[in-house]
């Protein structure tokens, strides 16, 4: 039986000068169907998921339905919708961090939406039974109740969005990317979750990732400039693609690998240190914590050794909260530092130390929204550390012009601020940033993870093409096993702030040893190995 009918949806920015629009919308979801919603982003995924909802003031329908259970949801009252957001239909946002209130308990927020729709007094025994079966069911203990947002996993928020989500046991559960910021492990775990919750709800499942998508789903809806340009059932979709578009998303899934010439590989055989150029030995990373008069070392990383070699890519992988972050803070100075640390000829004890190799050693953000001042046009961006060196303005306008070409930008973006540029276009320019001092080793934390698969492809391919021509070293920081697969030379495992496996890449992949390497790599959903 259809849940869900959308039929011939018009819809545009209303005051906007966007000229974004979902055009001739039309889909259906039956009961206890999983069903994905799939394009790159920027695509009108949650724009048509905040339409379902009428989330959004600033979406104005021109024509078209949106049917659930027989009931246009577009000629419903505000407080009709307010009844059925909750308690029919549920969202489930891509990052609970920002969507839960870090001034109340997770045990509150959960049984609000329950207080709002059922606007009754409950006894205590009757909220505490209500909010243990609402955790019980996502797999989470009764003591989060009593916990804040900021002190729980990025899974654990996430599992208590669901809770929020699930609480009313709607018909309907809107997945708005809602493994996109986790690692593999925990997407794992969520998928399983939501799996069990599909019995008494069906999912409209957003993504833009298919090999995510193939294992969980129905069928998949594939959406390009806010038009469905293909629907099948999944494993269709997978084998016999019909529209470019759909072609061009699983071209996107299939990642570049490094190739090491043979001349690199000889030279690398036999002489496999004589060109170090990065080395770290009994390397711990910690923050000092104040108490009165005394303080102590509180260590995020402990007793981590690799060394690194020219033209090498050495990845650092481990779960949300294992220390990668952490360490590559320590690498620049920025943290406290105990142990050995060697950039080339430079050894570094204390901050003072680090001066010496800024323009050696540069940085490539997670976020690049974030990473990029908002105040500042792309030029000032990219020129910003060329001023510290006193570079003249000659030779930073060709210095900016070069850096802007080498990551496959026009010079013509120069004087545009972040918020005009795509996702893509502003990881580029927070490459051009880092690669303009032109340094020898590049520290990438978990540069990929906040963009779809094809701008992830675009960006992989790009720092390939850049390690090649400036001869650089990277650092490469992610919870994505399949990357570091196809990327790396050498691996490091972290695991609560201590190494657990470390050596060649392809080893560690076709046999690790410890068992959290083993769990980690089982649960990487997008990792194909050897056979």
């Amino acid at each position: 039986m259809t849940l869900l009918n959308i039929s011939h949806l018009n819809a545009h920015f209303a005051h906007s000068q966007r000229d974004f629009a979902l055009r001739n919308v039309s889909l259906h979801i039956n009961e206890c169907e999983k069903v994905a919603l799939v394009g790159e982003s920027g695509s009108g995924k949650s724009m048509l998921a905040q339409l379902i909802l009428r989330l959004s003031s600033q979406v104005s329908v021109q024509s078209g339905s949106i049917l659930l259970n027989g009931e246009n949801l577009l000629l419903l009252s505000e407080s009709q919708m307010c009844q059925v957001r909750g308690m029919k239909i549920a969202y489930i946002p891509q990052e609970p961090l920002s969507s839960l209130n870090p001034l109340h308990k997770v045990g509150k927020q959960i049984l609000e939406g329950y207080y709002l729709h059922t606007k009754q007094k409950y006894s205590k025994e009757l909220q505490e039974s209500l909010l243990n079966e609402a955790l019980e069911s996502v797999g989470l203990s009764k003591d989060i109740a009593n916990a804040y947002p900021f002190e729980l996993s990025g899974g654990q928020r996430q599992r208590v969005a669901i809770a929020m989500s699930v609480i009313h046991k709607p018909s309907l559960l809107i997945c708005d990317e809602p493994t996109t910021a986790l690692d593999a492990y925990i997407q794992k775990q969520i998928l399983e979750l939501l799996l069990s919750l599909n019995t008494q709800s069906a999912i409209l499942f957003i993504s833009h990732n298919l090999n995510i998508v193939k294992g969980f789903c129905d069928r998949v809806l594939v959406m390009k400039e806010g038009e469905i340009v293909e629907s099948a059932p999944t494993q269709e979709i997978f084998t016999t693609p019909k529209h470019n578009y759909t072609k061009f998303l699983l071209d996107a899934c299939v990642l570049p690998h490094k190739v090491e010439s043979k001349t690199e590989s000889a030279e690398s055989t036999s002489h496999p240190s004589t060109d170090e150029i990065l080395n770290v030995d009994s390397f711990s990373v910690g923050v000092r914590e104040r108490k009165f008069f005394c303080s102590k070392w509180k260590p995020l990383v402990q007793d981590v050794s690799f060394s690194l070699s020219h033209g090498q890519i050495i990845g650092i992988a481990g779960a949300s909260g294992s220390g990668k972050s952490s360490l590559a803070l320590g690498m620049l100075g920025l943290l406290e530092i105990q142990g050995k640390m060697r950039v080339g000829k430079h050894s570094l004890h204390t901050p003072k130390d680090f001066r010496a190799i800024r323009r050696d050693v540069g940085i490539v953000f997670q976020d690049p929204f974030a990473s990029l001042s908002p105040r500042l046009s792309i030029m000032e961006i990219i020129a910003e550390g060329l001023e510290i060196y006193q570079d003249t303005k000659t030779d930073i306008a060709q210095k900016v012009e070069w850096a802007l070409e080498s990551v496959g930008l026009s010079k013509d973006i120069a004087n545009v601020y972040p918020f005009e540029l795509s996702g893509g276009q502003r990881q580029r320019v927070a490459i051009a940033r880092a690669i303009v001092l032109q340094p020898r080793v590049l520290i990438l934390d978990e540069p990929t993870s906040a963009l779809d698969k094809s701008s992830q492809k675009m960006v992989l391919n790009l720092l390939l093409e850049l390690q090649k021509s400036l001869k650089m070293s990277y650092v490469f920081i992610t919870h994505d096993l399949e990357i570091l697969y196809h990327l790396s030379d050498k691996i490091l495992i972290l695991h609560h702030g201590r190494v657990v496996e470390s050596g060649e890449s392809k080893k560690i992949f076709q046999n690790p040893q410890s068992a959290y390497a083993k769990m980690l790599i089982e649960s990487s959903l997008d990792l194909t190995l050897p056979k």
